[in-house]
């Protein structure tokens, strides 16, 4: 009798501790199962951690923080995603002009360098003259250390006479207009400046050497290839001079295209002039034009393109300005094209464009900057963005970004693009309209080597983002699935180089991140994707509303491994994460000293992976799968770890006698559910039954109490609770 008594005592003590009032803190009590609190979490290498890979250089200054400090990747992803809700958002850009100029500071430059606050980029006005325009350009040939007009025998030489060729052709330009462009150029020749001091004492022959370099996407996560030219580079470049030469471009760029906007009808029909300068071509279109003059589009029919559009090979621009019309655009619209090319503009104010048509290989295209500063803005128009390596917002030892405000789009690209920087910032932004995104890999919100900076936002519109999964289609076979599912790097990713089985010359990752803020979207992918990190760099996802569908494989959706960040973010709506082929590793999975997090508030969800997934922290990580409000329904492959469990291995607690720092860490998976009717269920092949240890209002522990491997700082717990919060997931509400 007495034992059923003390069984009657306990069970109605643990079902009152799951009884919890809704202040409670469930993420301390679930810590405090196992005598954790939250500073048990994180990461704090000491310089005595032998074989520990201490000395990784390019480091960004938030990686340690956030490495010692998990819970605050919800911070950090909030307010990059506070940013990008704010600043994208199109009624934003109706009162003010300077929404990208902060869109490259605060996801951008600020992520990577500390130094700037965002006050102004001091921009210059237009020359005092009477002719404006001219005034301006000749700045861009006095920092070439040319003139614009020539003296000989006492007089003035009749050619070549510049000044006189700008004057006549923009004499048919409104008075305002040329005081825009004026304005616009003598700032791009300020940036200039400023980029040409950023590399002022680094060598010319590491800089032809790094600009022709395409192949950072297949050599650097495993440590192939070793190209010394980018480390000495980062080490002499003066990259407070680089940002704000970035900075400037788009503070300037912006400014021009929200004045220039009312002037569109003022520009005569069939306008068009094109001038060489020393730094590119500029190049401008009228909206206008008089079909029956235009020559026959050299277009296929499956193009859909019709008689009018306007063909232009943008190679080696400085400014292109189109008023309106549908381009074709070749070459490298918006992309530095070479050295002697440092920065590069492109402002589309509307028509259905086509960027990188008619190509089978295309040049670095579209927002890119390589060592220099590459900019596009598309302001309307459903759009056509086609590219190969180093495209769509790419940086590379510089600053490239792209903003599309409106229109249904599509964007394809190889590798690198779709917001992508290595050892700089890539940014790739849209605004409004249903786009569709497609790439193989590195992109889509990759940070990647040398502390790189990748971010791929959109404000609104029910998008598809894809990163092609299968090897059959484009090879990037990941060993983890059979090499029959590519390792795509994408869609929030921070991908370092781990040469410690190679030369040993690592370099951190960076900051990769996709941030989507309305709409019912869609992701695709392979492996390493949606929030993940991997050697010493942090991913992250961001979804702020709609019904979401994540189709992903394996190491994705809030995953990382190798000393890593990696969290997805998914703030409301009925979503489904759905794991396919090899179907594992995600939805909260650490490897090998790895915060990761996948955080999901509001919304009927649903939860699907065949094995190692669901707050499962294996090799010393810290790995959560969080789910507050809602009917949630979890389906993980039978007798596999995962759902609220940390894997034991015996180097723990008897410590090798070689490496010691396994048994200094401490390790935690962890699974809450907090809110609604929910489901768990086991599954082998068809077959589903319910699952025999997580269940609806429970808590559990694995290892289990009276499991011989429980301890060695190493815990999973799993609760499921009707009500309670975690104050850190809700200041701002």
């Amino acid at each position: 009798m007495r034992i059923v008594i003390c069984h009657l005592l306990l069970l109605i003590a643990f079902t009152g501790s799951l009884s919890a009032e809704p202040s409670d803190d469930i993420l301390g009590r679930v810590l405090g199962e196992v005598g954790f609190t939250r500073a048990d979490l994180g990461y704090d290498p000491a310089g005595y951690w032998n074989r520990f890979p201490l000395d990784i250089p390019h480091r960004l200054t938030s990686f340690d923080a956030l490495f010692a400090e998990p819970l605050k990747l919800y911070d950090y992803s909030t307010v990059m995603a506070n940013t990008v809700e704010l600043y994208l958002d199109p009624a934003f850009a109706d009162s003010t002009d300077d929404g990208l100029y902060k869109l490259v500071y605060s996801p951008g430059v600020d992520r990577r360098l500390g130094g700037f606050r965002a006050y102004s980029t001091n921009l210059i006005p237009a020359p005092a003259t009477e002719t404006p325009l001219v005034s301006a350009i000749e700045k861009l040939y006095a920092l070439a250390g040319q003139q614009i007009e020539y003296y000989t025998f006492g007089s003035k030489a009749e050619r070549p006479d510049i000044a006189a060729e700008i004057q006549e052709k923009t004499n048919l330009l409104p008075d305002t207009v040329k005081v825009i462009l004026a304005q616009l150029v003598t700032n791009l020749a300020d940036a200039i400046h400023w980029r040409q001091l950023a590399f002022r004492n680094c060598d010319s022959g590491d800089m032809a050497r790094a600009f022709a370099i395409r192949d950072l996407a297949d050599t650097q996560s495993d440590g192939l290839v070793y190209y010394s030219e980018l480390d000495d580079l980062a080490a002499t470049i003066d990259w407070p001079s680089l940002h704000y030469a970035a900075l400037k471009v788009a503070a300037a760029a912006e400014q021009a295209e929200r004045a220039l906007l009312p002037h569109v009808d003022d520009i005569p029909a069939d306008y068009e002039w094109e001038l060489e300068t020393p730094f590119g071509k500029i190049a401008l279109f009228s909206a206008r034009q008089q079909m029956d003059k235009r020559p026959p589009t050299k277009a296929t029919s499956s193009t859909g393109i019709k008689h009018g559009w306007t063909e232009y090979d943008a190679t080696n621009t400085l400014l292109v300005i189109d008023f309106g019309r549908n381009m074709l655009y070749h070459g490298s619209p918006g992309a530095t094209s070479s050295l002697a090319n440092p920065v590069s503009v492109l402002i589309d104010l509307d028509g259905d464009d086509y960027y990188g048509y008619n190509e089978g290989n295309h040049p670095p295209t579209c927002g890119v900057g390589l060592l220099g500063v590459g900019a596009l803005i598309d302001t309307r128009g459903n759009d056509r963005y086609v590219g190969s390596v180093f495209a769509q917002g790419a940086g590379m030892l510089g600053v490239g970004f792209m903003l599309d405000r409106d229109g249904d789009d599509d964007y394809r690209a190889n590798l690198s693009a779709q917001g992508c920087g290595y050892f700089g910032i890539g940014l790739c932004l849209d605004a409004s309209g249903k786009d569709n995104y497609y790439l193989y890999g590195n992109g889509q919100g990759l940070g990647g080597v040398g502390g790189g900076v990748g971010v791929c936002a959109s404000f609104e519109g029910d998008d598809k983002y894809t990163a092609e999964p299968y090897s059959n289609v484009y090879n990037r076979g990941d060993y983890h699935s059979e090499h029959k599912i590519n390792g795509n790097e994408a869609q929030g990713a921070g991908f370092g180089r781990r040469g410690d089985g190679s030369d040993g010359h690592s370099w951190a990752g960076g900051l990769g991140a996709l941030i989507d803020i309305h709409g019912n979207d869609h992701y695709y992918s392979g492996n390493w994707t949606l929030g993940v990190g991997y050697w010493f760099g942090t991913g992250i996802a961001v979804d702020r509303n709609g019904n979401d569908i994540y189709q992903s494989c394996y190491f994705t959706q809030g995953s990382g491994a190798h000393f890593s960040n990696g969290i997805l973010l998914d703030e409301a709506g009925d979503d489904r994460h759905e794991l396919f082929e090899t179907a594992g590793a995600a939805l909260g999975f650490g490897w090998d000293f790895t915060n990761a997090l996948l955080i999901n508030k509001g919304g009927n969800d649903v939860y699907r992976a065949k094995m190692i997934s669901m707050g499962l922290a294996q090799i010393r990580s810290n790995a959560f799968l969080i789910d507050i409000g809602g009917n949630d329904n979890y389906y993980l492959g039978k007798d596999t770890p995962g759902l609220g469990e940390a894997s034991y291995r015996k180097y723990y607690d008897k410590p090798s006698k070689l490496t010691l720092y396994y048994s200094y860490a401490k390790s935690f998976g962890g699974f809450i559910d907090i809110g609604g009717s929910d489901s768990y269920f086991e599954f082998s092949g068809e077959d589903e039954t319910p699952h025999p240890l997580a269940k609806e209002n429970s808590l559990w522990l694995q290892p289990s109490r009276t499991n011989s491997t429980f301890g060695a700082n190493n815990y999973g717990v799993g609760i499921d609770i009707e009500t309670g919060t975690i104050p850190e997931f809700f200041k701002w509400e």
